[in-house]
């Protein structure tokens, strides 16, 4: 599993950051290992990114997964949406603010509202659990320092994104990220060239290019000599 921090640095692209989010929360209606789950946005952009994020993500058509029109379809069993309200529950009780969604939708199959939070601390469920479904906890931090230190309290390293136009700078960050992959202004996305893989409750081992292979291999070592060396050695 993996709970994926998304950075949103103060010189990022927020047009293009809170698109990401939106992409990287509700693809498979949050239902993916390396989907964003943890949202961190410096305080400076944090009123700019949530007016964009709330708008877009208002903009989303829940209904008919078979539907070209569709954005969010059904969660995978009614256990799932339980949980997920559970953990939306939670972090209300606890003081997080609802800037949109946060319930059940009441029509037939498993549905949830695609779900914004804000006010959120790191001691609620959302935040220490894996969220599989459509909610987005979004933190402010008051630099990257924070952000990263924040990004690091999980259990879970499976991906992290960054967004920053200094890409020296955000790369800096996502080393920084104790994540298995690390991606610079987009969301992550499994590569076949690239290996695969997280750390801690993550998982180890990685899938996919040369590592991946390598995965499912035993290494064998053998060494031939032409002369052996102990030929002519003396053994008393």
């Amino acid at each position: 599993g993996g709970s994926d921090p998304f950075i949103v640095l103060e010189d990022a692209d927020i047009e293009a950051a809170s698109t990401g989010a939106v992409a990287g929360r509700f693809i498979n209606n949050g239902q993916s290992c390396i989907a964003t789950k943890r949202i961190f946005v410096v305080k400076q952009v944090i009123d700019k990114f949530l007016e964009k994020f709330v708008k877009k993500t208002r903009s989303l058509k829940v209904g008919d997964p078979l539907s070209p029109e569709t954005d969010i379809g059904p969660m995978v069993r009614q256990e799932a949406v339980k949980n997920l309200d559970a953990q939306v529950k939670d972090a209300l009780k606890r003081g997080a603010n609802l800037e949109h969604g946060g319930e059940r939708l009441r029509r037939k199959g498993s549905f949830y509202a695609p779900t914004i939070l804000t006010n959120v601390t790191p001691e609620m469920r959302i935040m220490k659990e894996e969220t599989f479904g459509p909610a987005a906890p979004v933190i402010v931090v008051k630099d990257e320092n924070e952000a990263i230190r924040l990004a690091n309290r999980s259990e879970f390293g499976l991906g992290a994104t960054v967004w920053g136009i200094d890409t020296r700078r955000a790369e800096k960050v996502a080393r920084e990220v104790s994540a298995g992959l690390v991606t610079v202004n987009n969301v992550v996305v499994s590569d076949p060239r690239m290996p695969f893989g997280g750390v801690r409750h993550s998982g180890i081992g990685r899938e996919l290019s040369r590592y991946g292979m390598l995965e499912f291999t035993n290494i064998k070592s053998v060494r031939v000599y032409e002369k052996s060396p102990l030929a002519h050695a003396h053994v008393e």
